[in-house]
């Protein structure tokens, strides 16, 4: 049995060389690198935990991070402990009340981190064309739904919350950028290769885009000289958002009772590999 993290990505291959493993028990809600195909074909099952356990984690750290960068705290703050309080002027921001805020994927997290935005007093808008919310939550939090073009041109602050799949694959990239209001600002804590990352890069240059945070990024860990790493426009931290005390301890809850499940020959709670076809 497995208790697994984002990474490494259990494919086909692996599969093919672990027909003993009984469990892959996910210490997360993400399972786009396990191949669920393969897992059941050669009698794995696969386990995430439940949703409610990283929703209030993740989207807290989403602000946090949004909020991070826009107020320029990290460059700020290293200025300061070299001895710099006379660069202060430097560290201009924006404020984030009466603005208008966007959400791409609005489910488990998504919905949380609009409903975070919404203290605000500006619109929020949201795209996803199979949002998990009832639609009385939409009319309840004042959340307006629509398609990506108008989400792009309007919004000054951008969380990208969607599942990573065919359709979501570099989403945001030069093409859709070109879309986005000038001077917004980005922030991605779901997946790395939600985005374009060499988009990201050349449209912060040109100012089309004031700034990035990533919580996640496409390669995992990400390497020392990787361009995000020297650009104080940017903000990139190491896949932290559901580090906080409880997250943790319900994510370790769940994979314990993963184990003990499969000990006593039962399936363990949101296991998915018997939702596929024969």
């Amino acid at each position: 049995m497995i208790i697994a993290s984002v990474t490494p990505f259990f494919n086909k291959e692996f599969f093919d060389n672990k027909d003993d493993l009984l469990l892959i028990s996910r210490h997360g809600i993400g399972f786009n690198n396990v191949n669920l195909e393969a897992a059941k074909k050669h009698g794995t099952q696969v386990a995430i935990v439940p949703q409610k356990v990283e929703r209030n984690s993740v989207a807290e750290n989403e602000l946090a991070n949004l909020m991070a960068l826009v107020r320029q705290v990290v460059p700020s703050s290293e200025r300061e402990r070299a001895g710099r309080y006379e660069d202060r002027a430097q560290f201009m921001g924006n404020e984030f009340s009466g603005k208008t805020f966007e959400v791409i994927g609005c489910g488990n997290i998504g919905s949380r981190v609009a409903e975070l935005f919404s203290i605000f007093g500006g619109p929020v808008l949201v795209n996803d064309p199979h949002p998990a919310t009832e639609p009385e939550w939409f009319t309840n939090n004042n959340v307006e739904r629509v398609d990506l073009e108008t989400l792009l041109s309007r919004c000054d602050y951008i969380s990208l919350n969607a599942s990573l799949d065919d359709t979501s694959l570099h989403m945001i990239n030069s093409k859709t950028i070109k879309s986005l209001k000038k001077g917004a600002y980005i922030c991605n804590n779901a997946r790395g290769a939600l985005v374009e990352e060499d988009a990201i890069s050349a449209a912060i240059k040109s100012g089309q885009l004031s700034g990035y945070a990533a919580d996640a990024m496409e390669v995992e860990p990400v390497k020392a000289d990787h361009p995000f790493l020297k650009n104080d426009r940017i903000l990139v931290t190491p896949h932290t958002s559901a580090y906080t005390y409880e997250c943790l301890h319900g994510m370790g809850e769940k994979c314990v009772s993963d184990v003990k499940a499969i000990v006593a020959g039962k399936r363990p709670v949101r296991e998915l590999t018997h939702t596929l076809d024969d």
